[in-house]
């Protein structure tokens, strides 16, 4: 163990090497999403933007509201993460999707430092290029709040230096907070709803929102237009597992 990962603490004798995972920058995914999305035509990203329920037609939702007016077309894809259950809510539905807080830490070190991820007991610690090392991750129902605390701090400490021990002789260099979409098992919710025409579900995910995007997309797709589905879409259904 400690041959392939030197850093690595005492008292772990066995692991799985897993030579294809690999980790994504949230923030630079994002930014080149966005840049491929405005080059494409007809595409219109609306930032900073809330979102305050929907518009109706009978049966048929129609659009969104927000503060700064209507926004219409022929189906609404809900893929608002923690917020989706809460949007929900306005049409008379419970979606059972709900914030996570987790709370992560930034060290800085040397560029060879670790060589790999290292997951163990819940935790992890992600290596940059860079040489910085992400330590996370806290789970906590605290609602919509994304205060980071010092119990969260000294409880990933604690985790880094176990899992790093050289860890012991510096100090985090930045510690924050984000909020997961919690749901029951952390299944997805993926396909059209139930009684509301034109509004289609992708939501839900927890902590594998960014892993599962590619795949719950080509499936999401592949069912408003009518295709044959990658997989089985019956375990991501809605119907029969939200409540009005």
């Amino acid at each position: 163990m400690n041959d392939a990962v030197p850093a690595l603490g005492e008292g772990y004798s066995r692991a799985i090497h897993m030579a294809d995972v690999a980790n994504v920058r949230n923030p630079r995914l994002v930014k080149s999403l966005k840049a491929a999305l405005l080059a494409m035509p007809n595409v219109d990203i609306r930032e900073q933007c809330n979102v305050t329920g929907f518009g109706r037609e009978g049966s048929r939702v129609s659009g969104v509201s927000t503060p700064s007016g209507d926004v219409t077309g022929d189906r609404v894809i809900l893929t608002a993460g923690a917020w989706s259950g809460d949007l929900l809510k306005t049409l008379g539905l419970a979606l059972p999707v709900e914030p996570v807080k987790g709370q992560m830490i930034l060290y800085k070190c040397a560029s060879d430092f670790l060589s790999s991820m290292v997951l163990a007991k819940g935790r992890y610690a992600i290596p940059r290029r860079d040489g910085h090392i992400l330590i996370g991750s806290t789970l906590e129902h605290e609602g919509f709040d994304k205060t980071t605390t010092q119990p969260a701090l000294e409880s990933l400490k604690a985790s880094a230096i176990e899992l790093l021990p050289e860890l012991a002789n510096t100090e985090p260099i930045a510690q924050w907070a984000g909020l997961r979409p919690g749901s029951p098992e952390g299944i997805p919710f993926i396909g059209p709803l139930a009684g509301f025409d034109g509004l289609w579900l992708n939501c839900g995910h927890y902590r594998n929102g960014l892993v599962l995007a590619p795949a719950s997309c080509q499936l999401l797709t592949d069912l408003l237009l009518g295709r044959k589905p990658i997989i089985d879409p019956a375990p991501y259904s809605p119907l029969g597992r939200l409540h009005f």
